[in-house]
């Protein structure tokens, strides 16, 4: 077997496979599909018998695909070789930004580290000593809120998970830097950004369709973990080319902790179809799910929470009335 260990914060996993092919090249590129855009940093570490879990690929091309999931390993047997030569989007995949891994490595740092992950991306007031936390799923308008922020000054914390562990007090890690964003969203959206990042294109008859993969980590900030900050919560919904902007604080804490508990436990708890044709359930259990409405019940009590807002904006003014002071 071929041997391989990463390391994603503290959680050490190894991967293991008959097929060095199935396993992922390290260090790991920038790319759509790349882990990278889910996390800081995924280092290669030594192998050993010791680390937090395995990932097992036996690549067997008389054997369906089956996959054995337990907090301690992943078994993953079958044809995958040909599945991954033939998908059509490497996205969710073992490996991929949507794929099992990235999801088992989200739990097992519930898990093992009590290390918490909402779906947020995250920006840094330097000025004001505030995160601006950003939580909604595909689609809601994260990558607006960071594109958006960093023109206006913003320091990029993290563009998708944003992780965080508490203690005395709730204490931030940075997140990936890496968005996959549309191409005409920053062609023709934020062109003062695009100058500063100074992108190639690749060729396509469908701007607003094909997204790419952009580091922004010439804007990110200085420190890789933080607390003692003032947090703001933005649950967004953001439009391109709407000139309204509605905004509304939200008060009540039952409905605070819903908003937060359903986008912590999104990624863990959701079910996601693998090679369009493995459907693998939600790596949740009831032990998991109380442990992360507790600490949620925490976050709000040790977190220093400024502010929950709704906000339904468009691209352009999405900030609108969210950085004001209090």
């Amino acid at each position: 077997m071929i041997k391989k260990a990463i390391q994603i914060l503290r959680l050490k996993i190894g991967l293991l496979s008959n097929k060095e092919e199935l396993l992922p090249k390290l260090p790991l590129k920038t790319e759509y599909e790349s882990l990278l855009t889910d996390f800081h940093q995924v280092k290669e570490i030594e192998f050993s018998d010791n680390l937090d879990a395995y990932l097992k690929i036996n690549d067997d091309e008389k054997i369906l695909p089956k996959l054995k999931i337990s907090s301690e390993e992943i078994v993953a047997t079958g044809f995958f070789s040909e599945l991954t030569k033939n998908t059509s989007d490497l996205r969710y995949s073992l490996f991929g930004n949507e794929g099992l891994l990235f999801r088992y490595a989200l739990m097992l740092l519930e898990e093992r580290y009590r290390i918490y992950s909402f779906h947020a991306c995250s920006m840094y007031d330097e000025k004001n000593n505030r995160l601006f936390i950003g939580c909604g799923p595909a689609g809601s308008g994260k990558t607006c809120l960071i594109m958006k922020g960093l023109e206006l000054g913003l320091k990029l914390f993290s563009t998708e998970m944003t992780h965080f562990e508490i203690g005395k007090e709730v204490k931030f890690y940075k997140g990936s830097l890496v968005d996959n964003i549309r191409i005409g969203n920053l062609k023709y959206s934020y062109p003062a950004l695009l100058k500063k990042l100074n992108l190639r294109f690749p060729e396509t008859r469908d701007e607003w369709g094909k997204k790419i993969a952009v580091n922004l980590g010439k804007f990110e900030t200085s420190f890789d973990e933080i607390s003692n900050c003032q947090v703001i919560i933005i649950l967004p919904h953001i439009e391109e080319g709407r000139e309204k902007v509605y905004l509304s604080e939200v008060k009540d804490e039952r409905t605070i902790i819903k908003n937060l508990f359903d986008n912590a436990s999104e990624k863990i708890g959701g079910e996601v179809l693998l090679y369009e044709s493995i459907p693998v359930g939600g790596l949740d259990n009831p032990l998991s799910r109380r442990r992360r409405l507790d600490s949620i019940h925490l976050f709000l009590k040790k977190g220093k929470i400024n502010r929950v807002v709704k906000v339904v904006a468009g691209s352009q003014n999405c900030w609108d009335g969210t950085l004001c002071d209090e």
